[in-house]
């Protein structure tokens, strides 16, 4: 499991993680939908947009917390709307969790409206679209491997 270092991100006065622009959010999920069959999202009550992107998307599953969980397969549209209206209003993702599976396996995790990206594969040509992602985009510090 591969972890995206940043270089600097800060909070809006909601307390969420914001960052400078979300294009490199944007191509990582990109890349990782290649692979991905299904998805899940979880949110906050008061997270209305990832709300109902959820609802538009997915069909709410059980949760044990108090996060809503939303779970559904990807699809063209859903992909497009995923990436190209990611950024809420106070200037954070809409998604405090949206994670990518493969036959229930995870390959791609942004936890904390992006703060926490976690990429499970590692084969050479990920390594060279990561490679490639930190150059393009300087707000990414680097990644460090660790164990699943």
């Amino acid at each position: 499991m591969l972890i995206l270092e940043f270089e600097t991100h800060e909070t809006n006065e909601s307390g969420k993680e914001v960052f400078e622009e979300y294009d490199w959010w944007r191509e990582l999920v990109s890349k990782a939908a290649e692979k991905a069959d299904s998805f899940e999202l979880r949110c906050w009550a008061d997270d209305a947009q990832g709300i109902a992107f959820g609802r538009a998307f997915g069909e709410e599953q059980p949760s044990a917390g108090e996060e809503l969980v939303f779970a559904g397969k990807i699809s063209p549209e859903m992909l497009l709307q995923l990436t190209k209206d990611c950024v809420a209003e106070g200037n954070n993702l809409k998604y405090f969790t949206f994670q990518l599976y493969q036959e229930g396996k995870l390959l791609f995790s942004s936890e904390h409206y992006g703060s926490e990206i976690y990429w499970f594969s590692s084969g050479f040509a990920e390594m060279g679209f990561l490679m490639t992602l930190i150059k393009n985009h300087p707000i990414i510090k680097g990644f460090h491997n660790r164990a699943n």
